[in-house]
């Protein structure tokens, strides 16, 4: 047993390395069909090409009178051309006017252009008595007039797979007549917080216990990453307890996530039961904070095992766990947090070269540049150093730290 605990940590593996086992071993999620309104951050899973022409028609870009150009040349405030209104169309109504010479028909915005008009006149640029319209502008053919496919043509390639859907991509689909989509299956996920030491929320707090927060932290960001939790608890340090709840989760979840019980102390049980049931992939990050992490696999279900301290199983969450679930739903942008240029507002030295650092900042905007203010480079455990700051910045294994003033990619917190 002690053997084994120290699998893993004679060399530590660097992050990119580990990512590309695990890659080597993620598959697609099957696809389900769902009705369009509630596909919101689902991944899209087949192309989709436009059947239609968007707008199907020629219509009004503009409340006015849909005339033949040619009826408006050299018209002018001082000299204007006359047309008699012959007819209205509103929006939502289909026309059958043909308009001839010298004729207008009033049209509201995103109505049908009438037969034979090619412009519109805005209301502003006419006056209108007895049914005479006055045009006091010239208009080339065309103007105000939204052309038929004019947003998006019939044939034309508008979503790609892997697109994680938003509300600009819905209105393009059911714009186009789309009622239901196809998209990857959401990986189902068990989180299991270990601890002898854990108590529930609501529960009296005894000597030498804590709250535990993993668990709902990690389900948390489970959700917003797009995986579907269907069981989170905690449980005591027993290696029978831990086994059993293992090859339970395996039955029905593609993903089991464990915080804590994964370095390498006394009631360290999770690495010598993966050992025993299944696949280490990797055990051991090189990576501060997070450097206990372990991948493997029990079957088809992939295990990932995060250190016991918060900060440690956020960020290890957000740099491997986060990235898996999205690569099983085939998602086109793996890690889906914002970045943004800052200047370290002072020197950072790290305590030693080999391990990709996460620094947490504050961003803070000074005239025409963002300052990157550090929070925290060490504290596994102060869930505040999170709270507190807006994004990480990665200190690379081979960097001895960053200097003041110098140039950093800012990694912004999901939201």
């Amino acid at each position: 047993m002690e053997k084994l605990r120290k699998i893993g940590f004679s060399r530590l593996t660097p992050l990119e390395d580990a990512l590309e086992k695990l890659f080597s071993r993620i598959q697609l999620n099957p696809m389900e069909e769902i009705e369009v309104y509630k596909s919101l951050n689902r991944i899209l899973a087949i192309d989709i090409v436009s059947e239609m022409d968007i707008p199907p028609f020629d219509r009004s870009a503009m409340d006015g009178y849909a005339i033949k150009a040619e009826d408006s040349f050299k018209a002018s405030p001082r000299k204007p051309k006359m047309i008699r209104l012959v007819g209205t169309i509103e929006i939502g109504e289909s026309s059958t006017f043909k308009l001839n010479k010298d004729e207008g028909i009033r049209i509201s915005t995103g109505a049908p252009i009438p037969e034979g008009a090619d412009a519109v006149v805005k209301i502003e640029d006419t006056e209108i008595e007895n049914n005479i319209i006055n045009i006091y502008i010239s208009l080339p053919p065309g103007k105000n007039v939204s052309k038929r496919g004019e947003d998006t043509k019939k044939g034309t390639h508008v979503l790609s797979k892997g697109t994680e859907l938003k509300a600009e991509h819905i209105a393009l689909l059911t714009s186009l007549g789309f009622n239901k989509i196809k998209v990857r299956n959401k990986p189902k996920t068990s989180v299991f917080s270990s601890g002898d030491e854990l108590l529930e929320p609501g529960t009296p707090l005894q000597p030498g216990k804590i709250y535990n927060s993993n668990t709902l932290m990690i389900s948390t960001l489970v959700k917003m990453y797009g995986g579907m939790v269907i069981r989170g608890e905690t449980i005591k340090d027993d290696k029978f307890v831990i086994k059993n709840k293992l090859i339970e989760a395996a039955g029905d979840s593609q993903i089991i996530i464990f915080t804590g019980g994964t370095s390498v102390g006394t009631k360290d049980y999770l690495p010598e039961i993966i050992n025993e049931t299944g696949t280490i992939l990797t055990h051991g990050i090189a990576q501060r904070p997070g450097a206990p992490v372990l991948i493997g696999f029990l079957n088809d279900t992939l295990i990932f095992c995060l250190p016991g301290t918060p900060v440690a199983a956020y960020v290890s969450f957000l740099k491997i766990v986060g990235l898996a679930i999205r690569g099983m739903m085939g998602c086109s942008v793996l890690d889906p947090r914002t970045e943004m240029i800052a200047e370290i507002k002072k020197d950072v030295p790290v305590s030693g070269l080999g391990y990709l650092h996460y620094l947490r900042v504050i961003i803070e905007k000074s005239e025409d540049k963002l300052i990157a203010i550090p929070v925290k480079l060490k504290g596994s455990g102060v869930i505040s150093s999170l709270t507190e700051s807006d994004g990480i910045v990665e200190i690379p294994p081979h960097q001895e730290g960053l200097k003041k003033g110098e140039k950093v990619i800012v990694k912004l917190f999901p939201r």
